[in-house]
């Protein structure tokens, strides 16, 4: 069964996009579908991923995020933590790339 990524906003442009997810769950997953704003689920979507630490995050690293509001780093922590009860920049997380 194809895993489904859930997404709080699901707003995403043509071509590359990145999610950022707590901990290790999603790499290495290399299929996923993905939940669309209207409920429905896409097709089987390749999913690249890489495990960091989130205070090890790049501004290159979240480039093609798909929510505007985590285009930036602070942006990105402030989601992660409204997400994320407790989420500290000091974890890991899993940098998912898939295309839209």
């Amino acid at each position: 069964m194809i895993p489904i990524l859930e997404f709080d906003n699901p707003i995403f442009h043509p071509g590359r996009n990145t999610t950022i997810r707590r901990g290790d769950r999603w790499h290495p997953v290399p299929q996923v579908r993905l939940r669309l704003r209207d409920g429905s689920l896409s097709p089987p979507t390749a999913l690249e991923t890489a495990l960091k630490t989130f205070s090890d995050l790049s501004q290159s690293d979240i480039a093609f995020e798909h929510d505007p509001k985590c285009r930036s780093l602070a942006g990105l922590l402030r989601e992660m933590q409204r997400i994320y009860p407790g989420f500290d920049p000091g974890e890991d997380i899993t940098v998912c790339h898939f295309n839209v």
